[in-house]
Order: structure tokens, then sequence, then C-alpha cells
């Protein structure tokens, strides 16, 4: 069992590595940042918009470099951040301190022993865990802000292209008067217009 002492040394996005893997150090970073107002997402476009561009840790950073200033959905930030060199960078410190295994696939590292071991007394932990740790153990499950964890708890919605796609084969065409355009009638010789 890993000393508490150990568990309490490790930062937030470790806590997250070990907790949820790189998807959950990605989440945990946009999460904070989008608590304390370095970034801001819509809740119905899922787009990520970068509000001040400081960070204190290599994950931040990353979040904040793969925000460019027209923003980023949601989704594919969150895969960015996941397979980027900061997060390969968390892997490679887990794996010197023993918490991650030596023999693992490419882009695919797993826990050793001792990481199991870590994750077992974090998740026991977790309701109780204060702020980012919460998130990092919980995942969206232990943001506390209702609007923000329902946007983590949703799909992002499809890009607009494909909206408006959608939305013209699924409803009748409209007319741009005011009133409703005439009912179609059958072809009548003799009748002027109606030929």
């Amino acid at each position: 069992m890993l000393a508490v002492t150990l568990l309490s040394e490790l930062d937030v996005y470790q806590v997250a590595y070990l907790c949820g893997g790189p998807q959950r150090v990605a989440l945990a970073a946009v999460a904070g940042m989008a608590q304390d107002g370095r970034i801001k997402i819509s809740r119905a476009r899922h787009r990520v918009q970068a509000m001040h561009r400081r960070a204190g840790q290599p994950v931040e950073r990353a979040v904040l470099d793969a925000v460019p200033a027209s923003g980023k959905v949601l989704g594919p930030l969150i895969e960015e951040v996941a397979g980027s060199a900061a997060v390969q960078e968390l892997i490679e410190g887990l794996r010197r301190a023993g918490l991650v295994g030596h023999h693992s696939l490419i882009g695919h590292p797993h826990l050793s022993a001792a990481g199991r071991a870590a994750r077992k007394e974090l998740e026991e932990s977790g309701s109780e865990a204060p702020g980012e740790r919460r998130v990092a153990v919980l995942g969206a499950a232990g943001i506390t802000s209702a609007g923000l964890r329902g946007i983590f708890e949703t799909p992002d919605p499809p890009p607009g292209g494909e909206l408006v796609r959608r939305t013209r084969e699924n409803v009748a065409p409209r007319t741009y008067g005011d009133n409703p355009s005439d009912p179609p009638m059958p072809m009548q010789p003799g009748i002027s217009g109606r030929w």
C-alpha cells in the first residue's frame, strides 16, 4: 500500500491520470480552468474560449495552446490535450515514481501494482476530496457546479452544417411571407394562371 504522504505529494493531474488516464487529466485541467475563469465554455455549442492565457502547469499550457483565438469544441480539445507532450511527460514522471508500468503498449501505459493501490486509496476517499482533486478522482461527476457538470456530461452538439442539414430535411418548407402559400390546385385549362 502506498504511504499517505506520497499520495498527498501527488499533484491534481497525477491523481487524475491514476484515476482515469489521459482523458481524465485533460478533463481535470479544462474543468479547473473553467471554474477559475481562465477559459469559458458555451453551454449550447460546447465551444471553449480562452479568457486569460496564463498557466501554472504544463497541462494547463497544453490546454491554452490547443485553443485558438476562434475557440475549439470541447470533445476535440479533450482528445488533443490527452495526447499532448505535457501529458506524456506526466506519465513518464509517474513511471519514474513506480506508479506506471514499464512494459506497456505505445500510447497505452498501464498502472503498476503501486499505481493500482494508489488509485484504490484515492477512489475510496474521492467523494471527500476538495475541489480540483475531487474532479481528478471522480471525473465529471466530481464537478460541483451543476451547469459546468452538465456541459461535460452531455455529448458535443453536431457541427452547424449538420444541424442545418437535418433541420432542412425534417421540416416542411417555409414561405417568406406572413400569408400561407396557395394550396396546390390541379391544372385547369381556361383559367388564367392555372395552366
